[in-house]
């Protein structure tokens, strides 16, 4: 299973997701509400084990296109993401992180940062973010 593939399927686990919004990779519609996962640039391997193991980072950025016509929209907006940034948190004291597969273990997964209005679109759309990180220790061969 690739990590992509293993943070989406997590992803789609918050309840607070809108029904029938569909969760992408490496794509967004321009449709309000859908959602998607990409990828970030960063150090994979944070630290290498005598025993050939090693703990590593996944930074991937989480987004959505919203409506952004009016403040109210807006203020809901940032409200869900402050909501997922706090589930991500409970998931990771509770020990419910994803499943990676054979050999790797998801130790935490985290906002780094607050989310943001990422890109405002000619219309009355706009695509937040928020970016996340994935640790999880990778067993030797």
């Amino acid at each position: 299973m690739s990590l992509i593939s293993a943070v989406q399927s997590y992803l789609k686990s918050y309840s607070q997701l809108k029904d029938g919004a569909p969760l992408w990779v490496d794509y967004l519609g321009s449709q309000a509400t859908e959602y998607a996962v990409y990828p970030l640039p960063g150090a994979r391997i944070v630290e290498q084990y005598l025993n050939g193991g090693s703990l590593r980072e996944y930074p991937f950025a989480f987004q959505s296109t919203e409506l952004t016509a009016d403040d109210q929209e807006r203020l809901e907006t940032l409200d869900f993401y402050e909501a997922f940034a706090d589930w991500l948190d409970a998931q990771t004291l509770d020990g419910i992180l994803p499943d990676l597969g054979t050999k790797r273990t998801a130790d935490t997964i985290a906002a780094t940062g607050w989310a943001y209005l990422y890109q405002q679109g000619q219309s009355d759309t706009g695509i937040y973010q928020i970016q996340i990180k994935l640790t999880y220790t990778q067993d030797p061969r």
